[in-house]
């Protein structure tokens, strides 16, 4: 009776376990994980002049998800592309800058980034919103800002090989260590700008006006 019991029990631990990861899995990470955790925090980091800011709600529909595949080197999940914030920036009445929030899978977990984005859709600055890798420091961000701050999407891409699995010959030159973490970062980077100018081109184009 001891052992039934024990197997029983071990039994239906095992399929309420199964059973929880498979509800896990099937939640998209872009809809849980699109926007920021806590914008003021964030933005200020990122923007500290910034005064206020305001927050562009737009869902990704099908079209516009295969517009972006075409346009990145890499495969991406469907569910990395949902419902996503533009956090527009603002130092009194004028606009000064874009946010975006990223996440990327690591075998650390899921890595949250926080992007500045400027008027002109090229990166700005990047701040960690999560990580769990020792790797996520500010020597690691100083030394991809160093490189990619003032760039735009095709300037990006150059950083990448041509089906985007890895560094290319001119980032390998820059990126002497970690080059797993930065092309995760470099793919993140490239994904933020593709999904900005593809779903907010028109909003940022106003506002630039």
């Amino acid at each position: 009776m001891d052992t039934f019991g024990n197997y029983f029990s071990q039994s239906a631990r095992l399929k309420v376990l199964v059973a929880i990861v498979a509800f896990l899995v099937s939640i998209p990470v872009s809809a849980a994980f699109c926007s920021l955790r806590d914008p003021v925090i964030a933005i200020q980091s990122l923007y500290p002049e910034a005064t206020q800011h305001r927050s562009i709600i737009r869902p990704i529909n099908q079209k516009m998800r295969g517009e972006v595949a075409k346009r990145l080197p890499f495969t991406i999940h469907h569910n990395e592309i949902g419902k996503h914030t533009l956090y527009q920036v603002l130092k009194g009445a004028a606009s000064i800058g874009f946010v975006q929030a990223r996440s990327e899978l690591s075998e650390w977990g899921l890595i949250e980034i926080a992007w500045a984005i400027s008027s002109d859709m090229k990166i700005e600055s990047l701040a960690f919103q999560r990580c769990r890798s020792p790797e996520c420091n500010d020597t690691l961000k100083n030394e991809i800002e160093a490189v990619i701050q003032g760039k735009s999407f095709a300037e990006l891409l150059l950083l990448v090989s041509t089906d985007g699995q890895s560094l290319s010959e001119q980032a390998k030159e820059v990126f002497l260590t970690n080059p797993a973490m930065h092309l995760l970062i470099l793919s993140s980077a490239l994904k933020t700008l593709a999904i900005t100018e593809l779903a907010w081109g028109d909003v940022i184009s106003a506002q630039s006006q």
